[in-house]
């Protein structure tokens, strides 16, 4: 894990993130799978996709600019991470999934920790973050990420309840 560091989606990695794609068909997660089946069908536009939503360039209806990185180990495109340039109600302003053929390794810590470091670069200072209450993996990661808890909220969208987290990112 020494190797590990974030990259901005690019070419030299496609092997790799249609490998991370095809990670999630194979355990039916349409939710992530949509997410990143683009990438399948035309690599180039789906990297030019994220590029432009970095900039806050044709933003699909609702969303906000946002910047989205690689962890990379070994050469290999092991999770993502997205950090929203605005809070998002019920989102937050960072979301991240490690591949399924990488999980309880501690990648979801790490993703999480340089992002947060991303994220300054980016101009937040204090970073929202929202996980399903089930979820107690990304609950965990959260906070020994010394997220903060600030309470529980309803997402009205997705039908679930949330636990929302602040991480103070600078010291202001």
């Amino acid at each position: 894990m020494k190797e590990l560091f974030l990259v901005k989606p690019n070419k030299k990695y496609q092997k790799s993130f249609e490998n991370y794609a095809l990670a999630y068909k194979k355990i039916n997660d349409e939710f992530y799978f949509d997410k990143y089946k683009k990438a399948l069908e035309s690599f180039q536009d789906y990297l030019n996709d994220l590029h432009n939503y970095s900039q806050g360039n044709d933003l699909p209806q609702g969303e906000v600019a946002t910047s989205t990185f690689w962890l990379i180990d070994k050469k290999e495109v092991v999770g993502v991470v997205r950090i929203r340039h605005q809070e998002v109600e019920c989102a937050g302003h960072i979301g991240y999934d490690i591949s399924p053929d990488y999980r309880t390794r501690g990648y979801g810590f790490q993703i999480l920790k340089l992002a947060l470091n991303e994220a300054v670069n980016i101009g937040i200072d204090e970073a929202i973050l929202t996980c399903n209450i089930t979820n107690i993996a990304s609950k965990k990661i959260i906070e020994k990420n010394n997220g903060k808890l600030l309470g529980t909220i309803f997402d009205e969208e997705e039908n679930e309840y949330l636990y929302k987290y602040s991480i103070a990112l600078t010291d202001s």
